[in-house]
């Protein structure tokens, strides 16, 4: 059964990669059954995906693993953690791959973008099945190295050839990073192999008491990839790739940062240090990025500020300790981004067909009141599940954020409608929310308790420092939002909107040195 179980998902990253080897003259022509025998390998990954899952749960989930050589380097390695990604990726993939034959239908390059479309999801497919450290690092080369194609399919558009160097830099420095560490982690434990990786962490932690440089090195690149404060510049402006490319990019790939801290979680907990950066980085990201997004009159720069206060969130909780939790919103954020990239073109359509309402200032008193109501709704429901953030580590920011996204569609409804029967409905709506998403939080939590640490980090008092920061910037949002606009609003919040909009010009620094710096082509 074991050997079924990984022939049943090994084939799959094999059978993606293979389209490297394929010429992109040949591919192009023949782009239409091209597309054709990749929609149909990505949905025959999905059902074996699924299938797999399905019967490993039936078995009792137990860790297995098979390598194609003696050494283990490269293989599959199945368990609580990379079966949900992996049914995640290639479920996402398929639908990527499917949207892609529309998309591009008739265009001169299709086979190309399909050959490195494939390549990359193979990719992918392969970190998230790593057995060991040289697999997962020849996986996150490759990936990026294959989306840097995607990345400059139309290689005439300035702006989005600037940001693919932007990322190739910033991606190599990230993979020094990751190269550093695992270099690291062969030399402490004097193997590569995750199953006894892990099983020597859990039996002698000490030997990492004087390593912690290992811990700095996996934070750095994990904050590299998911295009973390500073380095998220390159992310914004991306936007001229196809839909498809930034779906893919939003929705899979720059998850990997956060797969990395949660797959290495056992190293990270050992530094103390590093595990606070990552928190502070992830949440400084997530303030700033959803301030920009606020302010965006792009829907896809909207979406990508989107995405990088998103995975700023989930390093947050990854810093917290939260990793079952990070494990939740990585996929909860997968499947929504991609469908809002995938539907991004339909967005002037749907809005024409929507009455255009008037949006009433709200006074301080009601502002204050739904966000009130909104803390309290959440912290009831969850003291009625019997979450204790006492005991449930980043439960108490998890909690915080969840108020926020109610207090903000409670504020939003309350402008647009008014009327106090359809805020009952509203508030009704937004008690499903909740009740939905700490059921989906508590049975996440249970479905890891004895695969990933669920060990405190920093304290109860650094949760609640994390609370009311992201309580006081909820309130500047939607004092924001809920303002008169233009010279109505108050002359603090017209500059901060004129620095939000501007991205507080970190995209202008980072342009200027990568023209300084040459990478952009003379003449351009």
């Amino acid at each position: 059964m074991d050997t079924f179980f990984t022939t049943l998902t090994g084939w799959v990253p094999l059978a993606f990669l293979g389209f490297a080897f394929f010429s992109t003259r040949i591919l192009n022509e023949n782009s239409s059954r091209t597309g054709k025998v990749a929609e149909i390998l990505a949905w025959a990954a999905t059902v074996a995906t699924f299938i797999t899952f399905a019967l490993w749960l039936i078995q009792g989930r137990i860790n297995l693993s098979a390598t194609l050589t003696e050494a283990g380097v490269l293989g599959v390695r199945l368990d609580t953690l990379s079966l949900p990604i992996l049914g995640l990726v290639t479920f996402l993939g398929a639908v990527i791959v499917r949207f892609s034959r529309n998309y591009l239908s008739g265009d001169a390059n299709q086979g190309g973008f399909f050959k490195w479309l494939m390549v990359t999801l193979g990719a992918v497919i392969s970190l998230v099945l790593s057995p060991g450290l040289v697999q997962f690092w020849l996986s996150w080369v490759v990936c990026s190295l294959g989306l840097h194609h995607l990345l400059v399919y139309f290689p005439d558009r300035l702006g989005t050839l600037l940001s693919a160097r932007k990322k190739f830099i910033v991606s190599r420095l990230g993979d020094l990073f990751l190269i550093l560490s695992f270099i690291g982690i062969y030399r402490v434990f004097g193997t590569q192999n995750f199953s006894e990786l892990f099983a020597q962490t859990s039996a002698q932690p000490e030997l990492l008491a004087n390593h912690t440089w290992i811990a700095w090195c996996i934070v750095g690149g994990a904050v590299l990839k998911s295009a973390q404060f500073p380095f998220h510049t390159w992310l914004p402006d991306t936007m001229g790739t196809p839909t498809p490319v930034s779906a893919l990019m939003h929705a899979g790939i720059i998850n990997a940062g956060g797969y990395l801290v949660i797959r290495m979680s056992p190293f990270l907990l050992e530094s103390s240090g590093a595990m606070l950066f990552l928190a502070v980085i992830g949440a400084l990201t997530l303030i700033c990025a959803s301030l920009v997004m606020l302010t965006q009159t792009s829907v896809k720069r909207s979406l990508a500020y989107s995405t990088i206060a998103q995975m700023g969130f989930m390093l947050l909780q990854c810093g917290l300790g939260a990793f079952s939790l990070a494990v939740l919103h990585l996929i909860a954020h997968s499947l929504y981004k991609a469908h809002s990239f995938l539907s991004s073109g339909s967005t002037i359509a749907n809005l024409k067909r929507l009455e255009p309402r008037p949006v009433a200032p709200l006074s301080p008193i009601i502002l204050i009141g739904l966000t009130g109501m909104s803390i309290a709704l959440v912290g009831i429901m969850a003291w009625g599940w019997g979450l204790s953030a006492s005991t449930k580590p980043g439960l108490l920011v998890f909690l915080t954020v969840l108020a926020m996204a109610v207090s903000q569609y409670l504020v939003v409804s309350q402008q647009q409608h008014g009327s106090l029967l359809k805020m009952g409905r509203n508030i009704l709506g937004a008690f499903g929310f909740v009740a939905l998403y700490l059921g989906l939080a508590d049975g996440t939590m249970r479905y890891f308790s004895d695969s990933l640490p669920h060990q405190p980090v920093g304290g109860l008092a650094l949760q609640i420092i994390l609370a009311a920061i992201l309580g006081a910037y909820l309130l500047i949002t939607l004092t924001i939002q809920t303002q008169p606009t233009g010279k109505a609003r108050p002359r603090v919040l017209q500059a901060l909107y004129i620095h939000a909009l501007n991205g507080f010009y970190l995209n202008t620094l980072a342009n200027r040195f990568s023209r300084a710096a040459g990478l952009v082509p003379a003449g351009r």
